[in-house]
Parts: C-alpha cells; sequence; structure tokens
C-alpha cells in the first residue's frame, strides 16, 4: 500500500502464520489494504520493521529487506479502534 514490494516471508512467518491459523489472503489483505500502517522502528539489534494493521491480520515487515518477519491475527480491539479512525 505504501510501496513497499514483499520480495520473501521469512520461515518464523510461516510457522507463526501456521500457529495462528492467519491465512495467505489475511496477509495480503493487511499489506494491500491496511487500516492502518505505523511507522517504521528500529529495535535494539538495530533491525527495522514496519506494521500493516488489517482487518484480520497483522504483519510486520522489514523494509530495507522488504521480508515479511512475522504475523499475527488482528485483535478486535484494535480492529475496532481503526474501523472507528482512531490513531
Amino acid at each position: 500500500k505504501n510501496g513497499i514490494g514483499v520480495s520473501s516471508i521469512s520461515k518464523h512467518t510461516i510457522e507463526r502464520a501456521n500457529e495462528r491459523n492467519v491465512s495467505r489472503q489475511d496477509i495480503a489483505n493487511a499489506l494491500e489494504n491496511p487500516l492502518n500502517i505505523r511507522d517504521v522502528v528500529v529495535d535494539d539489534s538495530g533491525r527495522k520493521s514496519q506494521r500493516f494493521i488489517g482487518a484480520n491480520a497483522t504483519v510486520n515487515i522489514n523494509p530495507d529487506t522488504v521480508n515479511v518477519i512475522t504475523v499475527w491475527k488482528t485483535g478486535s480491539a484494535t480492529k475496532k479502534k481503526y474501523l472507528k479512525g482512531e490513531d
């Protein structure tokens, strides 16, 4: 949605998606039609990530490598918040 393309999906993402029952369609929808896109953050190890919050899945992607790094189901409170247009 913001111009970042996906080059790969990490093994960790595939494992978490299977564990958490997150479908490929939910991941694609979060990236293509997000309810919210968070700013890029850098963790203590210097790794960047950006969060795409979708209606059914939340996806973290590394904006430098364009690698999807993890996913989980979007919680109902988070979904409700962004559907109402709150930041």
